[in-house]
């Protein structure tokens, strides 16, 4: 079995170079980041896969005193449990996704980790569970995460993050019948960005990117732009004092098919189900982390993990309501990098 790390397991994901020809050796390759080099030898015997994460679950509910109840929203398209975890009875409902992109990995882990905390006796946990009830979605996309691709896998690949209008596959039928029932107040989104960018007009490659606004402000409430900007400022404040991370904005999208745009804007819904009429969902926001070239799995699951449990802890302490979003119109942009998209 792998070693998940919420152990603290502290395996490279990149673990080193092929031997290169001597002509391939002469080249400048940068081993370690911020791209996959050509003939790079890539591990991910480190990484939670879908076995691990039921086991963790589980170990997680048996061992959490109650606290934690393990569920399935429905099956993938090759039948595995789309399982969720439930911790805490307070009366707003915050929603955690990760691994929507079977590819993006580290989110998984980080969210097993937040999991076994909120279960604990920590007394930040214990007022997030008097406060919240929070929804963590470890694995959104099991095929995809055990194919290793960004998409799901059967009866076609399509990106689950497209996939919110349409409804053609079943994960996005099954999560949309749980964002129903469930009504969450608040959505988090942790994605990897697969591009290798620097923060604009610097030389300091960007770790971390915030985004507030996966559809245009123009298309959300005063209330949810003013929530997801809240949102936003209590995740950068968490990472700058955590150390030199190198924020950035997302860039700005209006992409109205993805899964935080419609459960901000609600009007659709899989065939034979009605739209929620006014959707309960006043913010909703993403993270992306940066996905290769860290020397550890750790320090991606802290850029996960410290900016979550700030978010959780400003919802639970009334402070979210309240907190200041004068800096958000001054958080850079990045300079996109060559390897590959994001959200």
């Amino acid at each position: 079995m792998r070693r998940l790390s919420t152990m603290l397991a502290a395996a490279l994901l990149v673990t080193g170079l092929s031997v290169l020809s001597p002509a391939a050796a002469e080249s400048p390759l940068h081993p370690g980041g911020p791209c996959l080099q050509e003939n790079q030898n890539v591990s991910r015997s480190s990484v939670a896969g879908y076995a691990d994460v039921v086991q963790e679950l589980a170990r997680i509910e048996r061992t959490s005193h109650g606290r934690v109840e393990v569920d399935s929203a429905g099956t993938s398209g090759e039948g595995r449990d789309l399982q969720y975890a439930t911790v805490g009875d307070g009366p707003k409902t915050v929603w955690l996704q990760g691994r929507i992109h079977g590819n993006e990995l580290h989110s998984t882990e980080a969210l097993l980790q937040i999991l076994d905390l909120l279960a604990s006796g920590n007394p930040d946990a214990k007022q997030i569970r008097e406060e919240l009830t929070v929804i963590v979605i470890p694995m959104y996309n099991p095929d995809g995460a055990e194919a290793n691709i960004r998409q799901s896998t059967t009866p076609n690949r399509i990106d689950l993050n497209r996939d919110f209008e349409n409804f053609a596959q079943v994960e996005t039928v099954a999560f949309w019948k749980l964002w129903r029932d469930l009504a969450p107040e608040l959505v988090l989104d942790l994605h990897h960005m697969s591009e290798a960018p620097v923060v604009e007009g610097t030389n300091e490659l960007n770790q971390f990117q915030i985004g507030a606004r996966s559809i245009d402000p123009s298309r959300m409430t005063a209330e949810q732009w003013l929530t997801n900007r809240q949102m936003a400022m209590v995740s950068v404040d968490a990472l700058a004092e955590y150390g030199p991370v190198n924020i950035a904005h997302y860039p700005l999208i209006d992409i109205t098919n993805a899964g935080l745009s419609r459960m901000l804007m609600s009007g659709t819904a899989p065939a034979g189900e009605e739209p929620v009429a006014g959707t309960p969902t006043k913010g909703a926001i993403f993270y992306e982390v940066r996905s290769v070239g860290q020397k550890s799995n750790g320090q991606l699951e802290n850029l996960f993990r410290i900016p979550t449990m700030a978010l959780l802890n400003a919802v639970a302490d009334g402070s979210l309501s309240s907190y200041d979003v004068s800096g958000y119109d001054d958080l850079p942009f990045a300079e996109r990098g060559t390897c590959g998209p994001g959200f």
